[in-house]
C-alpha cells in the first residue's frame, strides 16, 4: 500500500463516502455483534473463506498467534446492507482478508448493519462494550461518532473508511483515497471510447467530498483527451440519507443522459450509481453501443447485471487498505492519522479486445503522470497528493496584473488573535492583499484589515466587512474556520478566503488556502540535521490544536531523521490555550534557551510571535559568540524579522502572500475556485549564510525537494491537506 500525503489531498484534499455513504432506512439499532447476521445477508456474512485459514496459521509468528488468539474485529456499515456490492462490501472483504491472513476464527469477526444514522454511536459502542480490538466504520457520515469513540477508548484501534482526520489520534486511522485521480483515469477512458462526443456521470450527493473528487477528476480526465467534450454530470438532489440508495433515480438519470447523446456513463453513488449502470447495461443488451464505468471496487465482480456495458471501474482499493490497517493494529505498529490508499482502473474483462492498444498505452502514461505529479487533475482537496502548480501555471498567474477589478471592489482581512505586523502569518496574508490590490489598480481605501483581540470576536469582525459591502474577505488562520464558513454560507455573493482552513465540503464562494506544511518542515529538518554539530536540534511550536503546526513538527522531525536516524530532536508545543499559543514570545524565548542549554544548536520556530521569540533568543546567543542557527516559518523571515539575522539560516516557507493574491485576483476576474486551493512551499534563501551552507547540503536539499514532490520521498505524515 502506498502511503502519501495528499489534500490532500487533498487533500487531501482532505478527506468520505462515495459509494456507500448514506443510505436510508429506518430500523432499530442493529443487533448485538454476536447476532448480527440478518437472513438476507447470510452469503456475505458467513465468511466461507475463513474456514480454510487453519492451515496457514503456522506461518504466523507462533508467539503473536498464541498471544492474540482472542483478537476481535468489528465492522459498522453506513446506512445500508453489508452486501451493497460497493463500499460496505469492499470494507467487509478487507476484514475477512485480514482475518484469513492472521488465522482468526469466524467468531472473531462480526459486522453490524446500520439501519438509521441515529444509531452510529450505539452500533460502535456494541463492539466497544464487547471487548473488540479493532472497529472499522464505513463512510464519511460515521466520522464524528468514530472519532468520539476513539477519543474515549484509547486502547481500541479504529479504522474510519473515507474519514479524513483533521487532527491525528494514535488509535484512529482515516483510510482515504485520491478519488480525483481515479476519476481522471475514468474520464480519459470515457473520452477515448465515446463516438458521440458526449459522456455522463450519475453521482451521489455533493455533500460528500469524495463524490465531488470523482466527478471533478472525471471531467478533467475527459478534457485532457478532448477539451471540447460534452460532459453531463448530475448529482442526486435529495438528502444525504437518500442520495446513495436510490437506484430508480440513478436509472432514470442515466436514461436521460443517453437520450441526450451520452454513450459512456460513469456511475458513482452506491446503489444509486448501480441503478445507472444497470440502465446502461439494459440499453447495451438492446443493441445500443454504450459503455458504463463503475466505482470504488471492480464492479465486474460485484454487479454482474452491469456486464453488458461495464468496460472498467474507477477503483479505490478499499479491501487491501482495510486489511493492511488491521494487520498493522495486530502487529502493534498502527499509523494514527490519515492513511492514503491506492486507486486505479479495474481490468477491462470482456471488453479487453474492444479497448484499443493506443488507449491502453495512454491510460498507462496518464497513470504514471498522475502518480509522479507531472499531470495535475486540477482538483485540490487538501490532503490529496499536494501537487505543486506547474511552472507555466505560476507564470500565467503572475501575468494577471492586466485584470481590473470591478468598480467599487473592496477587500477586507481579519487577523487571528494578534497584530497585523506579527512578522509571520497575519503579515504574510496582508502582504498578499496589498499585492493583489496593486495588481488590480485599487486605492488604499479599497482594502482594510481588522486585528482580532479576542477569539470571541471572529464572527463580529467578519460581519463588519459584510455589513460594509466588501467583495472579498480574507480570514487568517485555522481558528477562524467555523466563523468563516458560516459567513460564506450566509453570504453567497461575497468571496471568502480562509488561510490555513481546510474545507471538508466545498462552497463555491469559499476557498481554503492550504499547504503541505509537512514537506516544508521536512526540508527544514534536513537542513537542521545537516548543520548541527552537537547532534541535537529543537523546535519551538504553537499549539498542537492547529493541524498545520503538527504537520510542520512531524515533517521537521522526519526530515532530520532522513539525514541522521539517531539525531535528538527536542520539540515543544505551547502548553496554553489557542488564544495564547501564538502570541507568547516570552515563553518561546525561554523554551529556546532551555533547548540550547540541553545542547541544541539549531532551533526551528513555528508559532507566530511565540516562534519569533525563540528565533530572537537564538539570535542573541549567536551574537554572544555561540555557534547556533535558527530556522523561521511561513514566510522568508529574513525580510520580516531582522532581529533574527544573526542566526537565521533559512525559513520553511508557505507561500502565503502569492497564494492570497492569486485567489483575490481570481475573485475579481470571476474565476474563483471554491473548495481547497493548495499553495506552494519551500525553503527561503540562505541570505548571509549562503557561504556557510556547504554545497553538498544544497545539493541534498535540491534532491530531497524533488523527491518530496514527485512522491519518491514520503514525510510519513498523512493528513490528507
Amino acid at each position: 500500500m502506498r502511503k502519501s500525503t495528499l489534500f490532500l489531498l487533498l487533500a487531501l484534499l482532505l478527506v468520505s463516502v462515495l459509494a456507500l455513504s448514506a443510505c436510508g432506512g429506518k430500523a432499530t439499532p442493529t443487533q448485538a455483534p454476536a447476532e448480527e447476521k440478518p437472513a438476507a445477508t447470510e452469503a456475505p456474512a458467513q465468511m466461507p473463506a475463513e474456514k480454510p485459514t487453519e492451515a496457514p496459521a503456522p506461518t504466523e509468528a507462533p508467539k503473536a498467534e498464541e498471544g492474540k488468539k482472542d483478537f476481535k474485529i468489528g465492522l459498522v456499515t453506513d446506512v445500508g446492507r453489508i452486501n451493497d456490492r460497493s463500499f460496505n462490501q469492499s470494507a467487509w472483504e478487507g476484514v475477512k482478508l485480514a482475518a484469513k491472513e492472521l488465522g482468526l476464527a469466524e467468531d472473531n469477526i462480526k459486522y453490524i448493519e446500520t439501519k438509521d444514522s441515529k444509531d452510529y454511536a450505539d452500533n460502535i459502542n456494541q463492539f466497544v462494550e464487547n471487548g473488540y480490538n479493532v472497529i472499522v466504520t464505513v463512510g464519511f457520515a460515521l466520522g464524528d461518532a468514530t472519532r468520539e469513540a476513539a477519543q474515549n477508548n484509547p486502547d481500541i484501534y479504529f479504522i474510519g473508511v473515507d474519514q479524513f482526520q483533521p487532527e491525528p489520534l494514535p488509535n484512529l486511522a482515516g483510510l482515504i483515497f485520491p478519488e480525483d485521480k481515479a476519476g481522471f483515469l475514468a474520464g480519459v477512458l470515457a473520452a477515448s471510447l465515446t463516438k458521440t462526443g458526449t459522456i455522463a456521470a450519475v453521482l451521489g450527493t455533493d455533500l460528500v467530498p469524495p463524490v465531488v473528487a470523482f466527478k471533478e477528476g472525471y471531467e478533467a480526465g475527459a478534457r485532457y483527451v478532448n477539451p471540447d467534450i460534452k460532459v453531463i454530470s448530475t448529482y442526486h438532489p435529495g438528502e444525504l440519507s437518500q442520495a446513495f440508495v436510490d437506484p430508480e433515480w440513478g436509472a432514470a438519470t442515466a436514461k436521460q443522459a443517453m437520450d441526450q447523446g451520452a454513450d459512456v456513463v460513469f456511475g458513482a453513488g452506491g446503489m444509486t450509481g448501480n441503478g445507472a449502470l444497470q440502465e446502461v447495461a439494459a440499453a447495451a443488451e438492446a443493441g445500443k453501443e454504450v459503455y458504463c464505468i463503475g466505482v470504488d471496487t471492480d464492479q465486474w465482480e460485484t454487479l454482474p447485471a452491469a456486464h453488458p456495458c461495464l468496460v472498467s471501474s474507477a477503483m479505490k482499493l478499499i479491501t487491501p487498505g482495510v486489511a493492511e490497517l488491521i494487520k498493522m493494529a495486530y502487529e502493534g505498529n498502527f499509523p494514527g492519522g490519515n492513511y492514503v490508499g491506492d486507486v486505479g482502473l479495474a481490468p477491462f474483462h470482456d471488453f479487453e479486445d474492444k479497448v484499443p492498444q493506443d488507449v491502453k498505452d495512454l491510460l498507462k502514461k496518464v497513470r504514471e503522470g498522475l502518480m509522479n505529479g507531472s499531470i495535475d487533475t486540477g482538483y485540490h482537496p487538501g490532503g490529496a497528493a499536494g501537487e505543486e502548480k506547474k511552472e507555466e501555471e505560476k507564470q500565467q498567474e503572475e501575468q494577471t496584473p492586466e485584470v481590473k477589478a470591478p468598480e467599487g471592489f473592496k477587500i477586507g482581512l481579519v487577523t487571528d488573535v494578534g497584530r497585523i505586523n506579527d512578522r509571520s502569518f497575519n503579515q504574510s496574508a496582508w502582504e498578499g492583499v496589498k499585492l493583489a490590490a496593486e495588481k488590480l489598480g485599487l486605492s488604499e481605501d479599497d482594502y482594510k484589515y481588522i486585528e482580532t483581540k479576542d477569539s470571541k470576536d471572529y464572527a463580529d469582525n467578519i460581519n463588519q466587512f459584510i455589513e460594509n459591502g466588501y467583495n472579498v474577505i480574507v480570514t487568517v488562520g485555522f481558528a477562524l474556520g467555523d466563523a468563516t464558513r458560516e459567513a460564506a454560507q450566509n453570504n453567497p455573493d461575497i468571496y471568502f478566503i480562509g488561510v490555513d482552513q481546510f474545507q471538508p465540503e466545498p462552497l463555491p464562494n469559499l476557498a481554503g488556502l492550504i499547504f503541505p506544511e509537512d514537506k516544508a518542515g521536512f526540508l527544514a529538518g534536513v537542513l537542521a540535521a545537516s548543520l548541527t554539530k552537537t547532534g541535537t536540534i529543537a523546535a519551538v511550536l504553537g499549539t498542537d490544536l492547529v493541524p498545520p503546526v503538527v504537520a510542520f513538527k512531524e515533517g521537521y522531525e522526519a526530515g532530520a531523521r532522513y539525514v541522521n536516524p539517531d539525531i535528538k530532536t527536542i520539540s515543544t508545543y505551547h502548553p496554553g490555550e489557542l488564544s495564547q499559543a501564538f502570541v507568547d514570545p516570552e515563553w518561546g524565548a525561554a523554551t529556546a534557551k532551555q533547548a540550547m542549554d540541553q545542547g541544541a544548536d539549531v532551533v526551528f520556530g513555528a508559532g507566530g510571535m511565540t516562534g519569533n521569540g525563540a528565533l530572537q533568543e537564538v539570535a542573541a546567543a549567536a551574537e554572544a559568540g555561540k555557534e547556533v542557527y535558527c530556522i523561521g516559518v511561513d514566510t522568508d523571515q529574513w525580510e520580516t524579522l531582522p532581529a533574527a539575522h544573526p542566526c537565521l539560516v533559512s525559513s520553511a516557507m508557505k507561500l502565503i502572500t502569492p497564494g492570497v493574491a492569486d485567489l483575490i485576483i481570481k475573485a475579481a476576474a470571476g474565476d474563483f475556485p471554491g473548495g481547497n486551493y493548495i499553495g506552494d512551499v519551500g525553503l527561503a534563501p540562505f541570505h548571509d549564510f549562503e557561504d556557510k551552507v556547504p554545497q553538498d547540503v544544497k545539493d541534498l536539499l535540491k534532491e530531497v525537494k524533488k523527491g518530496l514532490f514527485d512522491g519518491s520521498i514520503d514525510t510519513g505524515y498523512h493528513p490528507g491537506g
